[in-house]
């Protein structure tokens, strides 16, 4: 019955096309087939499906001149009312994940997950392994190494694209609130919903995992990504321009992103967005949406889409130079503040205990704690004359975490 139910929806759905694009005019946007704002064709996979989370594939744009199908699983729960929904975005090597639509599920989301390098899971059960399909895209290209093709030949266009229809193919579903979408992505995914967030306004949060923007001025993996036909897909030529409430995650330690590229990131998003560094978190699909690793997506989601909860704390006057001397604003009680900091520039190299590391990292970082003056909203430290690099973690009742920005010291920069 639910199985029915669930598909019966998706015939509904496509028999209506949501409203024409948003009217703000963005360059990337102008260049996407209008055919990602028509609600897309679906053929169930009814052998894929894994408990109430239903596998299909739906229709994107056509690629080399073929139709082109995406692979995903969608997940709603049981609900009297239409529901809030995620998008998720998987990252390098990843599929579309019914374990992630399910997390979401049981916390009372709607979710889509879709693969977007033309596979499906090829272990139903985990998700491990991925098997193509007769009607595939593209897959990516290392980091943006297609970027000189024809821009409908490009594996971004597509994911992007991809992206698009997913969103307008769960805002159809009447089980859905369509005012009422997020979208978060790991990784590779994070760079795509962070994109994303920039040219589609019709989400109302973002939360991407560890991707960010400014990849071309990357310590670490990415700082291979130069050229302009390359950085024309970097995130924050796009995001700059949006208004979506964003909330940036990274880990300090994160080879792939590094730390100074989130936190440009945040500054540009600024006034729409939150940061949160979490010290040592491993880089990975199931890190980057554990709820007890990183409680601070789902808290964010849960105060966006649903009005519940709290905001993580604001940081209103950020730390400058060596004056680590901040002011925030936080309907929950800040527990505790820690500087997180490094006697030297911010270097990614390998680890000395592990030189054969496939990724680089800078650390280890030290830390000590600062003063939280609750009564100010304030908080202070005094650096080591030693540190150059730093920045600083409130922890609030919920343990939840937000981060200043990153700051940079120059060699013999002045005490206070």
């Amino acid at each position: 019955m639910l199985r029915f139910r669930f598909y019966f929806s998706l015939m509904l759905a496509a028999l209506s096309t949501l409203e024409a694009a948003p009217n703000r005019s963005d360059g990337l946007r102008e260049l996407l087939d209008a055919k990602i704002y028509q609600v897309p064709a679906t053929y169930p996979h009814p052998t894929y499906d894994v408990g109430k989370v239903k596998a299909l594939f739906y229709e994107s744009i056509p690629y080399q001149g073929k139709a082109k199908r995406v692979f995903a699983y969608i997940g709603i729960p049981e609900s009297e009312e239409p529901v809030p929904a995620m998008v998720l975005v998987h990252g390098g090597g990843g599929t579309a994940f019914h374990q992630w639509v399910k997390l979401w599920n049981d916390r009372g989301y709607a979710a889509i997950a879709m693969d977007l390098e033309g596979h499906l899971p090829q272990n139903v059960e985990t998700g491990g392994g991925r098997l193509t399909h007769a009607h595939s895209g593209p897959s990516r290209v290392g980091r943006f190494g297609d970027a000189e093709l024809p821009l409908e030949a490009q594996w971004m266009y597509h994911a992007v694209s991809d992206i698009f229809v997913a969103h307008t193919l769960l805002a159809s579903l009447p089980e859905v609130d369509a005012d009422r979408i997020g979208i978060t992505g790991i990784s590779w995914g994070g760079i795509l919903s962070s994109l994303v967030s920039g040219i589609d306004s019709r989400y109302k949060c973002a939360m991407p995992v560890y991707g960010c923007g400014y990849l071309y001025e990357s310590h670490g993996h990415f700082k291979s990504v130069q050229g302009a036909a390359q950085k024309f897909w970097d995130p924050a030529r796009h995001f700059a321009r949006g208004r979506v409430p964003t909330l940036w995650v990274n880990s300090d330690s994160d080879g792939h992103f590094s730390l100074n590229s989130t936190s440009r990131s945040f500054e540009t998003t600024r006034e729409h967005a939150w940061l949160s560094i979490h010290p040592g978190l491993a880089h990975g699909h199931r890190a980057g949406w554990d709820p007890r690793r990183v409680p601070e997506i789902y808290a964010f989601a849960d105060y966006t889409l649903k009005g519940e909860g709290a905001l993580p704390q604001r940081i209103v006057q950020q730390p400058a130079g060596r004056s680590v001397q901040l002011s925030y604003e936080s309907d929950v009680p800040v527990e505790s503040a820690t500087v997180y900091y490094l006697n030297e520039a911010l270097t990614y190299r390998k680890p000395a205990e592990d030189p054969q590391a496939r990724h680089s990292r800078p650390g280890p970082w030290l830390s000590l704690p600062a003063e939280v003056k609750r009564s100010e909203r304030s908080v202070y430290a005094e650096l080591p004359d030693s540190c150059m690099t730093y920045y600083v973690n409130l922890k609030d009742a919920r343990g939840q975490l937000s981060s200043s920005a990153l700051i940079e010291l120059s060699a013999g920069s002045p005490g206070r």
